[in-house]
Protein backbone atom coordinates (compact mmCIF):
# COMPACT_ATOMS: atom_id res chain seq x y z
CA UNK A 1 0.00 0.00 0.00
CA UNK A 2 1.18 3.41 -0.90
CA UNK A 3 2.21 6.00 2.04
CA UNK A 4 -0.14 8.85 2.52
CA UNK A 5 1.13 11.86 0.91
CA UNK A 6 1.72 14.95 3.69
CA UNK A 7 -0.03 17.60 2.18
CA UNK A 8 1.33 19.94 5.22
CA UNK A 9 5.15 19.37 4.46
CA UNK A 10 4.23 21.46 0.69
CA UNK A 11 1.72 23.92 2.46
CA UNK A 12 1.47 24.19 5.45
CA UNK A 13 -1.36 27.26 4.93
CA UNK A 14 -3.99 24.43 3.16
CA UNK A 15 -6.98 24.10 5.04
CA UNK A 16 -9.06 21.75 2.96
CA UNK A 17 -8.73 19.39 0.02
CA UNK A 18 -9.85 16.30 -0.99
CA UNK A 19 -8.90 12.73 -0.96
CA UNK A 20 -9.50 8.48 -1.38
CA UNK A 21 -9.67 6.47 1.68
CA UNK A 22 -7.36 3.90 1.47
CA UNK A 23 -7.86 1.63 4.36
CA UNK A 24 -10.14 1.31 7.93
CA UNK A 25 -9.42 -0.12 10.86
CA UNK A 26 -12.07 0.23 13.79
CA UNK A 27 -12.30 3.81 14.59
CA UNK A 28 -9.87 5.19 12.00
CA UNK A 29 -8.64 5.47 8.48
CA UNK A 30 -6.10 6.33 6.26
CA UNK A 31 -6.02 8.40 3.23
CA UNK A 32 -4.54 8.88 -0.31
CA UNK A 33 -3.13 12.16 1.40
CA UNK A 34 -3.68 14.31 4.20
CA UNK A 35 -3.44 17.98 5.31
CA UNK A 36 -3.52 16.66 9.05
CA UNK A 37 -0.38 16.97 11.01
CA UNK A 38 0.33 13.42 13.13
CA UNK A 39 0.95 14.02 16.90
CA UNK A 40 4.72 13.79 16.80
CA UNK A 41 8.23 16.02 17.29
CA UNK A 42 6.52 17.97 19.96
CA UNK A 43 3.95 19.00 17.98
CA UNK A 44 0.28 18.29 18.61
CA UNK A 45 -1.69 16.76 16.93
CA UNK A 46 -4.36 18.76 14.10
CA UNK A 47 -7.91 17.70 14.51
CA UNK A 48 -11.03 19.11 12.06
CA UNK A 49 -13.63 17.15 10.00
CA UNK A 50 -14.00 14.81 7.08
CA UNK A 51 -16.76 15.04 4.92
CA UNK A 52 -17.91 11.19 3.65
CA UNK A 53 -20.92 10.05 1.89
CA UNK A 54 -22.25 8.79 4.79
CA UNK A 55 -22.05 12.13 6.86
CA UNK A 56 -19.29 14.46 8.45
CA UNK A 57 -16.75 12.50 11.25
CA UNK A 58 -15.00 14.39 13.37
CA UNK A 59 -11.35 13.93 13.24
CA UNK A 60 -10.64 13.69 17.21
CA UNK A 61 -6.82 12.44 16.81
CA UNK A 62 -4.04 12.17 13.95
CA UNK A 63 -1.20 9.70 14.91
CA UNK A 64 1.62 8.18 12.91
CA UNK A 65 1.61 4.01 13.60
CA UNK A 66 4.23 2.62 11.33
CA UNK A 67 4.46 3.86 7.70
CA UNK A 68 0.74 5.03 8.72
CA UNK A 69 -1.27 7.78 9.60
CA UNK A 70 -3.86 7.04 11.47
CA UNK A 71 -6.97 9.38 11.73
CA UNK A 72 -9.13 9.01 14.27
CA UNK A 73 -12.98 9.41 14.07
CA UNK A 74 -16.00 10.52 16.05
CA UNK A 75 -19.13 9.83 13.54
CA UNK A 76 -19.77 7.77 10.64
CA UNK A 77 -17.01 5.61 8.80
CA UNK A 78 -16.56 5.99 5.61
CA UNK A 79 -15.23 2.73 2.78
CA UNK A 80 -12.61 1.58 1.76
CA UNK A 81 -12.40 3.53 -1.98
CA UNK A 82 -15.23 6.75 -0.52
CA UNK A 83 -14.12 10.48 -2.34
CA UNK A 84 -13.83 12.41 1.33
CA UNK A 85 -13.43 16.11 1.97
CA UNK A 86 -10.66 16.72 4.54
CA UNK A 87 -11.44 20.64 6.77
CA UNK A 88 -8.40 21.26 8.81
CA UNK A 89 -9.27 23.04 12.22
CA UNK A 90 -7.18 25.94 11.13
CA UNK A 91 -7.41 28.29 14.15
CA UNK A 92 -5.50 25.94 16.69
CA UNK A 93 -2.95 24.79 13.49
CA UNK A 94 -2.32 28.42 13.09
CA UNK A 95 -1.28 28.43 16.64
CA UNK A 96 0.73 25.45 16.74
CA UNK A 97 2.65 26.93 13.12
CA UNK A 98 3.18 29.95 14.96
CA UNK A 99 4.13 28.94 18.75
CA UNK A 100 7.01 26.05 17.02
CA UNK A 101 8.68 29.04 14.32
CA UNK A 102 9.05 30.89 17.46
CA UNK A 103 10.83 27.64 19.32
CA UNK A 104 13.32 27.49 16.71
CA UNK A 105 14.18 31.45 17.07
CA UNK A 106 14.18 30.70 21.14
CA UNK A 107 16.59 27.33 20.39
CA UNK A 108 18.91 29.50 18.16
CA UNK A 109 19.28 32.96 20.53
CA UNK A 110 20.24 30.39 23.69
CA UNK A 111 22.34 28.27 21.58
CA UNK A 112 24.27 31.46 20.42
CA UNK A 113 24.24 33.44 23.72
CA UNK A 114 24.90 30.02 25.84
CA UNK A 115 25.75 27.04 24.23
CA UNK A 116 23.02 25.22 25.15
CA UNK A 117 21.29 22.76 22.98
CA UNK A 118 17.72 22.14 22.74
CA UNK A 119 17.21 18.69 24.46
CA UNK A 120 12.84 18.64 23.90
CA UNK A 121 10.02 21.02 23.07
CA UNK A 122 6.61 21.05 23.61
CA UNK A 123 4.23 23.12 21.87
CA UNK A 124 0.92 24.17 23.01
CA UNK A 125 -1.82 26.45 21.76
CA UNK A 126 -1.44 28.93 24.07
CA UNK A 127 2.51 28.61 25.56
CA UNK A 128 4.88 25.92 24.71
CA UNK A 129 8.17 25.15 26.43
CA UNK A 130 11.71 24.13 25.57
CA UNK A 131 14.31 22.13 27.61
CA UNK A 132 17.66 23.38 27.20
CA UNK A 133 20.88 20.70 28.21
CA UNK A 134 23.58 21.38 29.51
CA UNK A 135 22.37 25.15 30.58
CA UNK A 136 23.20 27.30 32.77
CA UNK A 137 22.05 30.58 32.04
CA UNK A 138 19.62 32.32 35.15
CA UNK A 139 16.47 33.84 35.31
CA UNK A 140 18.35 37.50 35.08
CA UNK A 141 19.37 36.26 31.66
CA UNK A 142 15.81 35.96 30.63
CA UNK A 143 15.12 39.70 29.32
CA UNK A 144 18.26 39.87 27.07
CA UNK A 145 17.08 36.19 25.19
CA UNK A 146 13.38 37.77 25.06
CA UNK A 147 15.18 40.74 23.35
CA UNK A 148 17.12 38.59 21.30
CA UNK A 149 13.81 36.76 19.86
CA UNK A 150 11.94 39.63 19.37
CA UNK A 151 14.60 41.91 17.32
CA UNK A 152 14.57 38.63 15.01
CA UNK A 153 10.89 38.40 15.11
CA UNK A 154 10.77 42.25 14.02
CA UNK A 155 12.80 41.93 11.17
CA UNK A 156 9.87 39.68 9.15
CA UNK A 157 12.25 37.21 8.03
CA UNK A 158 11.13 34.86 5.68
CA UNK A 159 11.15 31.07 6.80
CA UNK A 160 11.53 28.98 3.87
CA UNK A 161 11.32 24.93 3.42
CA UNK A 162 14.36 22.83 1.19
CA UNK A 163 14.75 19.37 1.11
CA UNK A 164 18.00 18.44 1.12
CA UNK A 165 20.36 15.48 1.28
CA UNK A 166 21.95 14.97 5.41
CA UNK A 167 25.10 15.58 4.45
CA UNK A 168 24.67 19.35 3.27
CA UNK A 169 23.42 19.92 7.08
CA UNK A 170 27.42 20.79 8.13
CA UNK A 171 27.65 23.67 5.61
CA UNK A 172 24.00 24.97 6.44
CA UNK A 173 23.65 24.66 10.09
CA UNK A 174 27.66 24.18 11.37
CA UNK A 175 29.34 21.76 13.04
CA UNK A 176 28.48 22.54 16.17
CA UNK A 177 24.70 22.55 15.76
CA UNK A 178 24.97 19.45 13.53
CA UNK A 179 25.24 16.02 14.50
CA UNK A 180 24.60 12.99 11.55
CA UNK A 181 25.11 10.03 14.03
CA UNK A 182 21.31 11.04 15.14
CA UNK A 183 19.99 10.37 11.35
CA UNK A 184 19.04 6.97 10.52
CA UNK A 185 20.77 5.37 7.35
CA UNK A 186 17.93 5.24 5.58
CA UNK A 187 17.01 8.57 5.70
CA UNK A 188 18.23 10.07 2.50
CA UNK A 189 17.10 13.72 2.20
CA UNK A 190 16.21 16.03 5.13
CA UNK A 191 13.71 18.54 5.10
CA UNK A 192 15.17 21.94 6.34
CA UNK A 193 13.66 25.07 7.87
CA UNK A 194 15.39 27.88 7.18
CA UNK A 195 14.61 31.26 8.97
CA UNK A 196 16.46 34.54 6.70
CA UNK A 197 20.06 34.14 7.05
CA UNK A 198 19.85 33.71 10.80
CA UNK A 199 18.89 30.06 11.09
CA UNK A 200 18.39 26.63 9.56
CA UNK A 201 17.38 23.39 11.33
CA UNK A 202 15.89 19.88 9.90
CA UNK A 203 12.39 19.72 10.86
CA UNK A 204 9.04 18.20 9.91
CA UNK A 205 6.57 20.35 11.61
CA UNK A 206 4.39 23.12 10.54
CA UNK A 207 5.48 26.96 10.46
CA UNK A 208 5.05 30.21 9.55
CA UNK A 209 5.94 32.33 6.15
CA UNK A 210 7.92 35.19 7.85
CA UNK A 211 8.69 35.98 11.42
CA UNK A 212 6.33 38.89 11.24
CA UNK A 213 3.69 37.05 12.06
CA UNK A 214 4.76 36.15 15.21
CA UNK A 215 4.71 39.68 16.51
CA UNK A 216 6.61 38.66 19.88
CA UNK A 217 6.87 36.34 22.51
CA UNK A 218 7.26 36.74 26.26
CA UNK A 219 9.26 34.38 28.38
CA UNK A 220 7.10 33.70 31.27
CA UNK A 221 9.16 31.13 33.66
CA UNK A 222 12.56 29.28 34.11
CA UNK A 223 12.94 26.03 35.98
CA UNK A 224 15.86 23.80 36.83
CA UNK A 225 14.71 20.27 35.40
CA UNK A 226 17.61 18.68 37.04
CA UNK A 227 21.02 17.45 35.53
CA UNK A 228 22.25 20.31 33.86
CA UNK A 229 18.32 20.94 31.94
CA UNK A 230 16.55 24.26 32.15
CA UNK A 231 13.18 24.76 30.86
CA UNK A 232 11.93 27.94 29.60
CA UNK A 233 7.86 28.52 29.06
CA UNK A 234 7.12 30.82 26.76
CA UNK A 235 3.96 32.84 25.22
CA UNK A 236 3.26 34.45 21.70
CA UNK A 237 2.41 38.82 22.12
CA UNK A 238 -0.18 39.71 20.09
CA UNK A 239 -0.69 43.10 18.56
CA UNK A 240 -2.00 45.56 20.72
Amino acid sequence: MAQTELLFLQDSYLREAATTVTEVLEDAVTLRDTIFYPEGGGQPTDTGRLDTPAGTAIITHVAKKGNRILHHLEGPIPKVGDEVFMRLDWENRYKYMRMHTAQHIVSRIVFDQFGAQTAGNQIRAEYSHIDFAPATFQSSDLPGIENAVNDIISQNLPVTIEVIPPEELVNRMGPDRSDLTKLPSSVKQVRLVQIGEYDAYPCAGTHVQSTGELNGIRITKRKSKGKGTIRITYELTEPE
